[in-house]
């Protein structure tokens, strides 16, 4: 994979369980909005860790929003 003009070795990590809660908010003509962030794929860099030992993964999403109601 090639990102910022370098290149790493990855490999996916399949997402076998979600839970993707939605922020709300309240805007101030009346209008009410659900917004949520949906990871589409994960890889994880190959040799590479955080400083706590923890791997190094590359989170890819897609935002979900939703107005849910506005004013007439």
């Amino acid at each position: 994979m090639a990102l910022l003009g370098t290149t790493m070795e990855v490999v996916e990590m399949p997402i076998v369980k979600a839970n993707e809660l939605y922020n709300e908010y309240t805007l101030e003509d009346g209008t009410f909005v659900k917004v949520k962030n949906v990871a589409t794929s994960i890889v994880q860099v190959v040799g590479q860790t955080m400083p706590d030992g923890s791997p190094v993964l590359l989170i890819f999403s897609s935002p979900v929003v939703n107005v849910v109601s506005f004013p007439k």
